[in-house]
Order: structure tokens, then sequence, then C-alpha cells
């Protein structure tokens, strides 16, 4: 008797062609006086309809850019009311603007990593905002990955990956800090590691972001064989 179970179907991953979707607006007072400039650039996937997994990636981006857009609007109502004030008590006002950018940061047959930066501010002001984010994606299926998603053992590898990160010149008299705020999905990967990342405030007083590069070498025999 035929066995009716079918065989698998093999998983055809087709490469990202990439280039840039940009999300951009300018949003204004009743008068006129420009009070928010946003310009979001994020990936676009020119191939996406080769892969349903490269459409999934492109789709992402395509609603994050919305969603960045829709976000900028409620900032917006913002502006106009701190513009108004500042208006009627004759005082200076200054103009926000927002930014995002990007970099792929690591390209396998398997594994796409981009890191984004977002940057506001008010316009010539002293101390942004400047936050950072990262995005690692499975090409077989355009889920976006975890941490836990490339480790055979999540738990060794992410204490192997904490005391790397302690060990770090970066981080020298903030062990404590580091190790009450690391949060091992806040990375993206690079040709030689894992980089991960702090926030501004996270450990102490810091107005960007600290980044501490994990050599793939420091977390041997707890990652995933398809990871590289």
């Amino acid at each position: 008797t035929p066995d009716p179970t079918p065989a698998p179907t093999a998983v055809v991953l087709v490469a990202p062609e990439l280039t840039e979707q940009r999300f951009s607006q300018e949003f204004t007072a009743e008068d006129g006086t420009v009070v928010l400039t946003v310009d979001y650039a994020l990936p676009h996937v020119v191939n996406y309809p080769d892969s349903a997994a490269l459409l999934a990636i492109d789709d992402r981006y395509t609603q994050m850019g919305a969603a960045l857009l829709d976000n900028a609007a409620s900032t917006a109502q913002d502006a106009v009311s701190d513009y108004e004030v500042s208006l009627q008590a004759g005082l200076p006002f200054q103009p926000t603007i927002e930014e995002m950018s990007y970099e792929v940061t690591f390209l396998s047959e398997r594994v796409l990593s981009v890191s984004r930066t977002f940057y506001a501010a008010a316009a010539g002001a002293a101390h942004p905002t400047v936050l950072l984010l990262g995005d690692s994606f499975d090409l077989r299926d355009g889920r976006r990955l975890t941490f836990g998603d490339l480790c055979t053992d999540v738990e060794s590898a992410t204490q192997a990956a904490l005391e790397a990160v302690c060990q770090s010149e970066a981080l020298a008299g903030l062990e404590r800090q580091a190790e009450e705020a690391f949060q091992p999905d806040q990375f993206y990967l690079t040709d030689t590691g894992f980089t991960f990342w702090f926030q501004p405030g996270e450990l102490g007083a810091s107005n960007s972001p600290i980044e501490v590069e994990v050599p793939y070498e420091a977390l041997e025999g707890y990652l995933v064989e398809w990871l590289r």
C-alpha cells in the first residue's frame, strides 16, 4: 500500500534585493508655521513577489512606516499646542525633527539582519533622543527572529552573552546596571557576532545607546547550526 503521507516540500530560499523606501511628511500650524518634520527611511525588498518570506518582510516595513506616520500625526498635535503656547507667551519656538535610518548588518542564505536608528529633537537641541532598534528575519518564512530562536539552549546562551557583555571595556563600572538592564532580544547580527545594545537611561545618564558586540565564538555550542 502506498504511503499516503506526502513528501515534505523543500523550502526555496530567495536572496532579498534591497533598496530604500521613505516615509516623509511636514506638519504645520494653522498659520503655516512648520512644527514637525519627519523622514523615516526603511528597507524595501524589491523582489518580494518571488517569495512569501520576502513579501512578509517587505509588508512589515511598509506597515511600520505607515504606523510611524500615524504616530507623527499625534506628535504634531502636541507640537502645534506647544507652538501656540510659545506664540502667546512671546517665546521662541523650534520645530521638531524626527528621522529614522537603517543599515543592513548581516545577510546569509538564511538570515537578514537590520539595525535602525531613531532620532528626534527640536531644531538645534543639544541633547536629541536617539534610540537603537534591530530586526532579524528568517528567510524561509519572513518571521522576525528572537534571540531564543537562534539558540539551542536559551538559558545558557543568555548567561554566556551577559557575561561577555559585562566584560566589555565599554561597560567598565556599569556591570551591575548591565546585569539588571540586559535584554537579549535587543540585538542585531553582523558577520562576526551579536551586537547587543542598551538604550539611553538604561545604564546611568547616557544620552546615546551603548552597543557591545559579542563574538559568535563566545556563544559556541549554544547557537543553531544554520545561523551562519
